[in-house]
């Protein structure tokens, strides 16, 4: 039904922006994508993310008005992995051909991602919020940050070729940002290698890995199953015998269930932003600032 409405309004709404505006128009799914193609970008894109700030990325609601913004934008860049599948009903809507799968101005950001967590087994309701392609959470390691940079180019590239080395020169100033700023939070993160944390989600694999960390367990018993009573003290059990302590929360989530934990353990919960524009971060740089710094208070 989401889908005949989106489709309808479209077929009403329909017009172009192309030729009004020489900026080119971006539009992302999550605001990590915005952030990073407004580096690549520069002041020659407009950038919109169609998820906000501390919106579940899994389960976003399409509205019409999305449907007008993909369909007059130059570039589509979205998460993949089967993260973001509500924007297929937006972009199918939308009926851009620059934006469609194969289209000039179609970018999926997982795809050139070294995927961790593929399952190797059959997944079904009973198993959680698992992704057939992946943990899609890869823009969590700013390593990453550099391969959605890179792809950003190339899709900036084929749209607007006569911009193209300017995209080129934001893409490597961007990227040598990246190895810059890395080397500093490995410094901060150095003294914790090894270390294990409990999170409330299953989406620090990257992140964890980047930085020499492990994940000890989760406050939801499988992926996208909210904590229970029976889980949370079995996990206060394995911490207490394990010695783990640290807990961290992204803003999206509650932190009741955490704060009784920490209580039992007598550790510490960090929050951290879930998106960049949460908790007051305005780009990647402190977005992964505010990440690194929740870490660290969470395992000292």
């Amino acid at each position: 039904m989401k889908n005949l409405v989106l489709t309808a309004f479209c077929a009403v709404f329909i017009f172009s922006s192309s030729g009004a505006n020489a900026t080119v128009q971006v539009v992302t799914t999550t605001p990590e994508l915005a952030a990073i193609a407004r580096e690549v970008g520069g002041n020659l894109v407009q950038v919109t993310s169609l998820a906000k700030p501390d919106q579940d990325y899994h389960k976003v609601e399409a509205k019409p008005t999305d449907v007008v913004k993909v369909k007059n934008a130059d570039l589509f860049v979205r998460i993949g992995l089967d993260m973001d599948q509500w924007a297929d009903a937006v972009n199918n809507a939308a009926r851009n051909p620059k934006a469609q799968p194969g289209g000039v101005g179609y970018v999926d950001a997982g795809r050139l991602i070294r995927k961790k967590e593929v399952p190797s087994t059959n997944i079904s309701g009973a198993s959680g919020d698992i992704h057939v392609f992946g943990n899609p959470h890869y823009w969590l390691d700013p390593g990453n940050a550099k391969v959605i940079a890179y792809q950003i180019d190339l899709g900036l590239r084929g749209i607007d070729p006569k911009n193209a080395a300017t995209y080129d020169a934001n893409y490597a100033r961007f990227s040598a940002q990246i190895d810059q700023r890395l080397k500093a939070w490995k410094q901060e993160l150095a003294p914790f290698q090894g270390k294990a944390v409990v999170a409330y989600h299953d989406e620090w694999v990257y992140f964890l890995s980047q930085f020499g960390l492990k994940a000890f367990g989760y406050l939801e018993p499988k992926p996208g199953i909210p904590p229970s009573g029976s889980h949370i003290n079995n996990l206060i059990a394995s911490m207490k015998s394990a010695g783990v302590k640290g807990i961290v929360v992204p803003s999206i989530y509650p932190t009741r269930f955490a704060d009784l934990v920490a209580k039992e353990m007598g550790g510490s919960v960090a929050v951290v932003p879930y998106s960049i524009g949460s908790l007051g971060t305005t780009d990647y740089f402190n977005y992964m600032d505010a990440i690194v710094n929740g870490f660290k208070k969470a395992m000292q």
